[in-house]
């Protein structure tokens, strides 16, 4: 008469195989879901850039009566408001960084970093009906921010 109470080396041998499938299989689905939650992550920073950006330029406009001129280069955009206190919007050299400064108190009003794999663009747009300018992301439009500070009136 056999004594039963033990494994056999193949019972074991198919149980561990079973147990490294299962792994394998948990392994890949907990890198789908962290690369997911990454992405999350980056377009929730970028939209929160985006508003943060966007509202404190707006009030700033708001609370000093508007903009009499804006001019602009590649990296910079001075804002003279209607009360005569300047503002300069500042894109650092890699165009990951937004600085915008009060340069008639020189104090940095606001300066935000922007996600690893985006990039901001200064442009501004002038035509007879609309001024405009814009902080654009090139490879996602999603997240420009607008800032209109002339709208001719219509007739």
């Amino acid at each position: 008469m056999k004594n039963k109470n033990g494994f056999t080396l193949i019972e074991i041998a198919i149980s561990v195989t079973l147990l490294s499938v299962v792994m394998v299989f948990m392994i890949r689905f907990l890198s789908v879901i962290r690369k997911d939650e990454d992405g999350i992550n980056t377009k929730t920073n970028m939209l929160i850039n985006k508003t943060l950006v966007s509202k404190l330029i707006n009030e700033d406009i708001r609370k000093n009566e508007g903009i009499n001129n804006v001019t602009c280069t590649d990296n910079t955009c001075t804002l003279t408001l209607t009360n005569e206190e300047t503002r300069t919007l500042t894109l650092s050299e890699d165009k990951k960084k937004i600085t915008y400064t009060d340069t008639t108190d020189n104090q940095i009003l606001m300066s935000r970093k922007i996600e690893e794999d985006y990039t901001y663009n200064l442009e501004l747009t002038n035509n007879d009906n609309l001024k405009l300018l814009k902080l654009k992301v090139p490879s996602h439009e999603e997240y420009n921010i607008e800032i209109v500070y002339y709208k001719s009136d219509e007739n």
